[in-house]
């Protein structure tokens, strides 16, 4: 498996897969994304694109990262065949490169099991949860589900 940072070509092949990826950002929102400079995201290539992470540094300081993880998904005929933790395992490698106390933060929908469980065998401990964050996409549907926080510390520094 190879993998790349964000570029023109893995814009446009977002563009064309969002759906599939359960990306529910507006194109204006992607592409706002891929100008920010705190942006770090990270592409799982094997011939093509078959996933990706998208997210930000939210802090950083002399001793201290902090990285969220915004999305993370892979094609659906790619799925549970190791890509996403595969994924982030690559973007642990990447981050740890650097001599500092690094925390990646996440949040997932309580009722995703698959990738909970993909978090927790990775190490990713849950620390909150939020009722009722992810709406339904219909405007009448009192449907809602809870979203689920996960924190992974890295180079811990004592």
């Amino acid at each position: 498996m190879n993998y790349s940072i964000k570029s023109k070509e893995h814009l446009n092949w977002l563009h064309e897969h969002h759906i599939e990826l359960d990306l529910t950002w507006t194109k204006v929102a992607i592409e706002d994304h891929f100008k920010n400079k705190k942006a770090l995201n990270l592409f799982a290539i094997e011939k093509k694109t078959l996933g990706l992470i998208l997210g930000h540094f939210l802090y950083q300081d002399q001793k201290s990262i902090e990285y969220e993880i915004l999305h993370l998904a892979v094609l659906k005929k790619y799925r549970g065949k190791g890509v996403g933790f595969l994924l982030l395992s690559e973007l642990e490698k990447q981050l740890k490169t650097v001599e500092k106390c690094i925390k990646i933060y996440l949040e997932v929908r309580a009722e995703n099991k698959f990738a909970i469980k993909l978090y927790q065998k990775l190490g990713y401990k849950a620390y909150n949860e939020r009722k009722n964050y992810y709406r339904s996409k219909s405007i009448n549907s009192p449907n809602s589900q809870d979203a689920i926080l996960f924190v992974k510390s890295l180079n811990a520094i004592s």
